[in-house]
């Protein structure tokens, strides 16, 4: 019995996910500077193999901590199921790449735009000859919400909402809610008609921490779970096949 490890470490969390065999059995954030892998290898002793995706660094910490078995780091260099058409592979940041792996692991030889809303919003497109095409990078939410109260001297610092959101506004903290979410919103509304006259039947994926705030205000997109990334890495492992 083999369970794999996959690791993903953002701008602002490091999270992990067990696999056995295609079925997560445990998920969570975790410190990369704690013993937490190792208290987690402790616990799941048939993990013999992971994969790294970091964009906020920490790779050296955790690999540290899993000097018993096989670890992959995600890079430009990894072998995939597609091609990176990016002029400077070694730019392009290891969860995007995770990201359109997922997108590959549910939508195989389909034309996919990954559109991934965390620190910052990307917009990936997956095409149906195996191609990765890289697109536009913007502010995400908590960022925008987070630049207009540092570079301002009177507006507050707001964080994202569930609430209606309004074009008439009451009071500042509306004002910023509809300002930064529905800016958001037809921003994402207007990269999908982009794509999609450049794209036939094409798929969108919406995934991210706060994909939470634009479900029900996106028409025939895939809500991607928490899960989506971490799939996309098991399926990248699976096809480096490192013993």
């Amino acid at each position: 019995m083999n369970d794999i490890l996959t690791i993903d470490i953002g701008n602002t969390k490091a999270k992990y996910a067990v696999f056995h065999d295609k079925i997560i059995v445990e998920s969570n954030v975790f410190q990369p500077e704690s013993d937490d892998l190792k208290q987690l290898l402790a616990k799941y002793p048939y993990i013999n193999k992971g994969i790294i995706s970091s964009v906020g660094g920490k790779t050296k910490e955790c690999l540290a901590q899993l000097e018993n078995i096989k670890m992959l780091v995600l890079s430009s260099e990894t072998k995939l199921p597609f091609a990176l058409t990016y002029k400077n592979k070694n730019q392009i940041g290891a969860d995007r790449i995770a990201l359109v792996a997922a997108a590959y692991a549910e939508k195989p030889h389909q034309n996919s735009l990954v559109i991934d809303i965390g620190t910052c919003i990307t917009y990936d497109i997956l095409t149906d000859d195996d191609r990765h095409l890289c697109g536009p990078i913007s502010p995400g939410m908590n960022l925008r919400f987070k630049a207009m109260h540092e570079h301002t001297a009177l507006l507050p610092l707001c964080t994202p909402t569930t609430d209606e959101l309004k074009i008439i506004c009451d009071n500042t903290v509306e004002c910023l809610h509809s300002g930064v979410q529905l800016g958001v919103i037809h921003e994402i509304k207007e990269f999908i008609n982009l794509y999609s006259l450049k794209f036939n039947d094409l798929n969108v994926f919406i995934s991210g921490g706060d994909n939470i705030f634009l479900q029900n205000k996106l028409n025939s997109c895939i809500f991607a779970s928490s899960n989506f990334m971490f799939n996309g890495l098991r399926l990248i492992l699976e096809y480096n096949d490192i013993q």
